[in-house]
């Protein structure tokens, strides 16, 4: 079976659930491993053939060391070290060849006019690209209550489903 590898980074939780969620999901059809950023490994395998990436909406874009050192003092974040998470990881990762890949993150869905702003998912898709992923399926967006969550009623559900449905995709060239 092929493998799937999901690295999120999770300021209060919410990105991790989606994580493990879309994992459940993914696990039908591939073995699946999933790790925190600041856990993850410098170098993929030339076993992995998917990569799902995700995390919160964190002042307009992904999390960064400024906007970690923020959420700790502002809304009491547990961020041992402040300094690294899914954007350094992407930044420094090396993947093999040919590989698959899905964005998504967490978000509010209001107030509108900071949803447009938003982009999380955007930078990570790019930073995706720029490792020579291709693209399995456009960026899903998960929704939370608050800045710290919970995760609106649903989500998860929702994120088990993207995960099949991207398992689906990877996997249906196999198959013929």
């Amino acid at each position: 079976m092929a493998t799937a590898v999901v690295v999120y980074e999770s300021l209060f939780g919410d990105a991790e659930k989606i994580a493990r969620a879309i994992a459940e999901g993914l696990s039908g059809s591939l073995d699946v491993e999933v790790i925190a950023a600041k856990d993850a490994p410098p170098e993929l395998g030339p076993d992995v053939r998917l990569l799902v990436v995700g995390g919160p909406n964190h002042a307009m874009s992904m999390p960064r060391p400024a906007t970690r050192e923020g959420a700790v003092k502002q809304y009491g974040a547990q961020i041992p070290d402040t300094t690294t998470g899914l954007h350094e990881w992407l930044e420094t990762v090396t993947v093999p060849g040919a590989i698959s890949a899905a964005a998504f993150d967490t978000r509010m869905d209001h107030p509108k006019f900071v949803i447009k702003l938003d982009h999380a998912s955007h930078t990570e898709e790019k930073l995706l690209h720029k490792l020579g992923a291709t693209l399995a399926a456009p960026a899903e967006h998960f929704h939370v209550v608050d800045a710290k969550g919970p995760l609106a009623g649903g989500e998860e559900d929702r994120a088990r489903q993207w995960g099949q449905a991207i398992a689906g995709i990877v996997t249906a060239g196999s198959r013929r």
